[in-house]
């Protein structure tokens, strides 16, 4: 990677405090680039050159994002979950928090140009694009990440708790816009299936991606099915249905169109989170 004078981590603050566009313009006026925490994703379209990747999912993230050749490092709208401070520290970033209210008034000499992903970006997608292709059965979660969103709405999202689910849409999930899939920082109960409560009230279409029922989604599930509203829980599983990725498809449109809150099933092959481990270690965040 060229050697950059400036590279920025934003984290779940930027959009809790209204401050996208705020990021967006800085990015705009000063060619920095960004990378994300898994629960920003979006920020930026995924084939936009100002975004340079997900990080701290994985163990070796913030290594192999280089973050340490950058002169500085600007960390803004990331919580400790998302952004260990010490783990900077003790891997030589020259890193320094700004407060998301300050984007607006930052300013810094940015580059003419905007620099080159790290390799690692490369790296992950040499991995994720076959995946992506994979029609096999039973599905691989890049796959199905994949068509889940290319199925949703414009205004749909996918959503999962902090779990192996989770995990995989934090890595694999292709953005088309910002919270197209919504993510927890650190693990609450039941955040998925109340994200799907709250969206289904004003007609968004959610869809909870588990790899079981907790007894906390069931709560809300209930609570959903009590006051009418319409969200699916997809359950992604090795004892799944094994259904091509047209039938799951059509599985989710069916499941749709049926009204309420819809729990499914399908069989999906988890063996090919070891080829991201080779990239970038194991997962770290949320205890994985």
């Amino acid at each position: 990677m060229v050697r950059q004078s400036c590279v920025i981590l934003a984290g779940a603050g930027i959009l809790r405090d209204g401050v996208v566009n705020d990021l967006r313009e800085v990015v705009t006026r000063t060619n920095i680039g960004v990378f994300n925490s898994w629960a920003a994703k979006g920020l930026f379209r995924w084939d936009s050159p100002a975004h340079f990747g997900t990080v701290g999912l994985q163990r070796d993230d913030f290594v192999r994002a280089q973050l340490a050749d950058a002169t500085e490092v600007i960390v803004v709208g990331c919580d400790e979950h998302e952004v260990p401070r010490q783990l900077l520290t003790d891997l030589g970033v020259a890193w320094r928090d700004i407060a998301t209210g300050d984007l607006r008034t930052f300013t810094h000499v940015g580059h003419d140009d905007m620099p080159e992903r790290p390799a690692v970006y490369a790296e992950l997608a040499a991995v994720c694009g076959p995946l992506y292709d994979d029609d096999s059965v039973p599905l691989n979660p890049a796959r199905a990440a994949r068509d889940l969103s290319l199925w949703l709405p414009d205004d749909g999202f996918a959503t999962a708790d902090a779990n192996i689910c989770g995990f995989w849409l934090g890595r694999t999930f292709p953005t088309r816009h910002l919270g197209s899939v919504q993510l927890p920082t650190a693990p609450v109960a039941g955040f998925a299936a109340t994200n799907a409560l709250r969206a289904s009230g004003i007609g968004q279409t959610a869809v909870v991606v588990a790899p079981a029922l907790d007894g906390a989604t069931e709560q809300v599930i209930e609570a959903a099915r009590r006051l009418g509203q319409s969200f699916i829980v997809e359950l992604w599983t090795s004892v799944g249905p094994q259904l091509s990725s047209d039938d799951r498809v059509q599985q989710l449109t069916a499941a749709w169109e049926k009204g309420g809150v819809q729990v499914v099933e399908v069989g999906v092959n988890f063996a090919a989170l070891s080829r991201l481990v080779d990239v970038c270690g194991p997962p770290r965040v949320w205890g994985l």
